[in-house]
């Protein structure tokens, strides 16, 4: 099988694509918002909103995998090149930077609480604690663990990041991809933590020129966050 190899005519990720792509998320992001606002009344049912949010989440994640895969596709595949040597890598990225994102996540949590907010759950872990079903369970699973570290790494890693670079620094551009990641995540208690996983994933990607590896550790991020989830759920019967 022949590999492919970018030339110098070959389309690469520029400023404008990551700007494009940042601001057609906004976008979707403000007309979900709004289309659910304004039919939540007659829909009070949480479990439903959470599903539909989960819904047009994926239907965002299809139209711009899409978009970049037929655009980027030899670049993408170079990105993806070589899975089993850094996959398994990922795992003792991950468990090394765990306790950072630990005393990233705590003081934020603490700082909201005095103050007045009370932290609450992310809308997918929202929707592990309100469901029983397996089938639901599965495709909830499926999405946050499988599709949403593929998807988002690509994105704000592959093209995002790599876009910004074109125009600013790398510390500049992990900065910025970084904080647009955590953002648009839409958990304002978990933010720091997200910006900070952020800027560690930037790093892998710069370090490593691969998307892999920071596939690998976002997957076992989303996987032992969902691992503990079921058990605090089905252990200790904490349901909303």
């Amino acid at each position: 099988m022949k590999k492919l190899k970018l030339s110098g005519s070959d389309i690469l990720p520029d400023f404008s694509v990551a700007t494009g792509i940042t601001f057609f998320i906004i976008t979707f992001s403000l007309i979900i918002s709004f289309l659910t606002m304004r039919f939540s009344p007659l829909h009070s049912d949480t479990l439903l909103m959470s599903i539909w949010g989960i819904f047009s989440s994926f239907i965002l994640t299809v139209i711009l995998l899409w978009f970049i895969l037929i655009r980027y596709r030899i670049y993408v595949v170079q990105l993806l090149s070589h899975p089993f040597n850094y996959f398994i890598k990922g795992l003792h990225y991950y468990l090394f930077f765990l306790p950072i994102l630990f005393l990233v996540t705590i003081p934020s949590f603490y700082i909201f609480k005095k103050i007045g907010f009370v932290p609450e759950p992310q809308q997918i872990m929202s929707l592990y604690l309100q469901t029983n079903s397996f089938y639901l369970l599965f495709i909830i699973f499926f999405l946050s663990c499988i599709v949403a570290p593929f998807s988002e790494e690509l994105i704000f890693r592959g093209i995002i990041y790599a876009g910004f670079k074109k125009s600013f620094s790398v510390p500049l551009s992990m900065i910025l991809s970084s904080l647009i990641f955590a953002l648009l995540h839409n958990e304002i208690f978990v933010l720091a933590g997200l910006f900070a996983f952020g800027i560690f994933l930037s790093y892998l990607f710069e370090k490593y020129k691969n998307l892999w590896l920071s596939i690998s550790v976002h997957f076992f991020n989303n996987l032992f966050t969902t691992i503990i989830v079921l058990i605090v759920k089905y252990f200790y019967n904490i349901e909303q």
